[in-house]
């Protein structure tokens, strides 16, 4: 009897884990943003939740006039500790469809250091483009 309970509880955690892998849908653009822990002592980073950081990010200028587009944003550190950022910004043509990307990342910036940065884009892209913060991360600094 023991021994099938055990199988039995094994196979509905197997079934379980294969159910929720299973259809993996698409998030909107900044489901995925991410805050890490800052402290190098392994001590969580402020409470403040996920979406602080992509507050931190701001697209200034999204432009597409030469054969690689160029963006610039703006990092604001919100946070009371020196942090590492590292962030993605989707760029998208004039249909919305996803035409590349542009990443961003610095690696410690002071508590309300703020950064302006113009980044280029990994595709040439003709036409009118948009952007948007896909992912930001902060992270212990280095």
């Amino acid at each position: 009897m023991k021994r099938t309970t055990t199988t039995t509880g094994v196979l509905l955690a197997v079934v379980a884990l294969t159910l929720t892998a299973c259809g993996e849908e698409k998030q909107p653009a900044g489901a995925d943003v991410v805050q890490t822990g800052a402290a190098s002592t392994g001590a969580p980073a402020s409470a403040a939740p996920a979406e602080d950081v992509a507050a931190d990010v701001k697209v200034t200028k999204c432009d597409s006039t030469s054969y690689t587009p160029k963006i610039t944003i703006e990092v604001t550190n919100s946070t009371g500790e020196d942090t590492r950022y590292a962030v993605t910004i989707a760029i998208k043509d004039a249909d919305g469809k996803a035409s590349g990307e542009a990443l961003f990342a610095k690696n410690r910036m002071s508590p309300g250091q703020k950064v302006t940065e113009e980044i280029p884009g990994d595709t040439p892209v003709k036409g009118k483009i948009t952007c948007e913060v896909a992912r930001a991360k902060r992270l212990p600094p280095k």
